[in-house]
């Protein structure tokens, strides 16, 4: 028997870039809720790309951007939301802000909860060998990635991925099909299904043992290496992967296992078989 759809919802959307606000509100409001507000994130200072702006939302949706996380609970609450849902924000939120909504708030995460906890799962997914990832839609608390699940499911993570806005595309795909059970089970009250006390790892930022590439390694191992770092995304310390070709360095954003056309990329020998960069950025 199928589940009634919820009644109609005020819900705060918590994301920070254009690749994951706009089709977040899209999907909470295919579902006939509105979406007042969208919680931005304030530009840092070495931040690479575009970050979420007024003229990426649709029209009557209001873009707070706050000073610091602190002051999130107080926009939730000006909004007066029923529920708040979020993704990729790049602060951890107070306890003060995710009890705001009288249903709660709930942040769906790219792995298999209690697994690959931490701002860099799909990162250290591809570092580790998968070939699919989990999509977690779980209950905010007072830590990082805890709460209780809400609802599930796998995606595969193929070769053809490079990029974090490729990941993230087949998330929210995933985790908009979901969000019918997660709010229909934040109506219904339900505290979700609790992750087990004392597992789960943590996917945190890649650090520098992992940025400079060993030409003397395994070809596919570097070829990893490369496409972990780059959909891992942007790094607020390390940059990386690095490598010195003819002397100078670069960093590489794109490899592959298999020969090119004739007048493509640049092929290494590496300590066991080799490879050819396809795209890199030079750093001197």
């Amino acid at each position: 028997m199928t589940a009634p759809d919820p009644p109609a919802l005020r819900v705060g959307v918590v994301a920070a870039l254009p690749q994951t606000a706009p089709p977040l509100v899209e999907a909470v409001q295919a579902l006939g809720h509105r979406v007042p507000v969208v919680i931005g994130y304030r530009r840092p200072a070495d931040w690479p790309g575009h970050v979420l702006g007024e003229h990426d939302l649709p029209p009557g949706v209001d873009l707070g951007i706050p000073f610091s996380t602190e002051s999130v609970a107080g926009l939730l609450r000006a909004y007066a939301v029923d529920a708040a849902v979020s993704y990729g924000y790049p602060k951890k939120l107070p306890a003060a802000a995710v009890t705001v909504p009288r249903l709660g708030t709930v942040n769906c995460h790219p792995s298999h909860l209690p697994s690959y906890r931490g701002p860099n799962p799909v990162g250290w997914a591809v570092r580790n060998g998968e070939r699919t990832i989990g999509v977690t839609w779980h209950r905010m608390d007072a830590e990082l990635d805890t709460g209780s699940v809400l609802a599930r499911t796998t995606i595969p993570l193929d070769e053809e991925i490079w990029s974090f806005t490729g990941v993230n595309s087949r998330v929210l795909q995933a985790a908009s099909e979901l969000l019918p059970q997660v709010l229909s089970r934040l109506v219904r009250g339900e505290a979700g299904e609790p992750q087990p006390p004392g597992e789960g790892s943590w996917a945190g930022f890649f650090s520098e043992d992992y940025a400079t590439v060993d030409w003397s390694a395994d070809a596919a191992r570097i070829h990893t290496q490369v496409r972990a770092w780059n959909i891992a995304g942007h790094h607020p310390r390390v940059q990386g992967p690095v490598a010195v070709i003819d002397g100078s360095r670069w960093r590489l954003r794109r490899t592959t296992l298999q020969e090119p056309p004739p007048g493509t990329g640049r092929r290494i020998t590496c300590g066991t078989g080799r490879l050819w960069v396809l795209a890199a950025d030079p750093l001197d």
